[in-house]
């Protein structure tokens, strides 16, 4: 089933917020640890905006988790 931009960026920002709540992570400490604005990671758990390839690798870094994990995560979330 084909999804949308959209439909993909709301359940990315619905795992990046569970993620970062389990590791009792502000958004601005993410955000410092990602080396991203805080503003970004706001708009990412919102569903407005999407992470570059690059920026998901770090974010993933950040929350000590894989990329494929955090991807993972998402693609489960979206079944």
């Amino acid at each position: 089933m084909m999804r949308t931009s959209g439909q993909i960026a709301v359940a990315f920002g619905r795992v990046l917020r569970r993620q970062r709540e389990m590791r009792r992570l502000s958004q601005e400490g993410l955000a410092l640890s990602a080396g991203v604005d805080r503003t970004f990671v706001s708009q990412m758990e919102r569903g407005i905006r999407q992470p570059t390839l690059t920026t998901l690798w770090k974010l993933a870094s950040a929350l000590e988790l894989s990329p494929a994990t955090l991807v993972a995560r998402v693609e489960r979330l979206m079944r």
